[in-house]
């Protein structure tokens, strides 16, 4: 049995949806710049960004199958991204015991630095917009926010 959602709430999710929207916006905005920098920088494709992204995520070791399912790519594209970060030092890469022709791959301990300061530099975005809030505003914020990420990220 689905719960009917009276117009009133509808109209508030709507609200809170565009708010919320233009809130994302306006922190992937103010962190765009200095992260493309450092992206070009180092050298690394969007994909090689992504790849990063969900080795770090994951639990342990992933097939490139895995991965290249996770992003949603065709295998010989993630083969030739995490061939490229193989070689940069990035990722480590290495047969499966159970089955020789899959390769196995996870983040080095380089990797691992490398997405950890493409992360600082968008929570820094994030610390620049909370420090600039009224005291009163992010109070409130916090307030709204804590029970909702206890339940979401937990």
């Amino acid at each position: 049995m689905q719960a009917s959602v009276s117009p009133t709430q509808a109209n508030r999710s709507a609200e809170l949806t565009a708010d919320l929207a233009a809130l994302f916006r306006h922190l992937l905005g103010a962190t765009t710049a200095e992260f493309m920098q450092t992206i070009d920088k180092l050298g690394l494709s969007f994909t090689q960004v992504k790849t990063l992204q969900v080795l770090d995520e994951a639990e342990g070791p992933l097939s490139v199958k895995t991965l290249s399912d996770r992003l949603g790519l065709s295998l010989p594209a993630v083969s030739r991204g995490v061939e490229s970060l193989v070689q940069r030092g990035e990722v480590k890469r290495e047969e499966c015991v159970s089955d020789r022709r899959s390769k196995l791959v996870e983040l080095s301990a380089r990797g691992r630095r490398t997405y950890g300061r493409l992360v600082e530099l968008k929570v820094a975005g994030v610390r620049r917009f909370v420090d600039e809030l009224e005291p009163g505003h992010r109070d409130a914020l916090a307030d709204a926010l804590r029970p909702v990420v206890e339940r979401t990220v937990g």
